[in-house]
């Protein structure tokens, strides 16, 4: 597989850090980390990043929808959701940005793999 070179965007440290360590584990890059929306922005305009995990629900007024929007408007680079949202109608939205994937919280090894495999191949 393809080591790739990923950004993550989760507001929770400890998520963060076990998804970094994961990520790391299986053999890829972590470009970047941030808990928001706008340091995603800043960053990923920059940045040269494969994927982008992200949560849906992050610090401040824009979401993880709205970063995937934005990813898919200005950087069109791959991106998946991780999120412990049961909400029918915020997992629709999430759903109508595309992502290459949604891996309910908390993201098992095997997920993660199965679903890097599809966008490192």
């Amino acid at each position: 597989m393809q080591k790739l070179h990923i950004y993550i965007v989760e507001n929770n440290p400890l998520i963060a850090f076990a998804l970094k360590k994961m990520l790391l584990n299986i053999g890829h890059n972590i470009c970047g980390i941030a808990e928001c929306y706008n340091e995603a922005v800043k960053d990923l305009r920059v940045m040269n990043v494969d994927l982008v995990i992200t949560d849906i629900m992050i610090k401040g007024e824009e979401n993880g929808i709205d970063l995937a929007n934005y990813i898919n408007h200005h950087l069109h680079i791959p991106f998946i959701f991780q999120s412990s949202t049961t909400s029918a109608d915020i997992i629709n939205l999430a759903n109508q940005t595309h992502p290459n994937a949604f891996l309910p919280k908390p993201v098992s090894k095997s997920e993660m793999i199965k679903a890097l495999a599809m966008i490192a191949a």
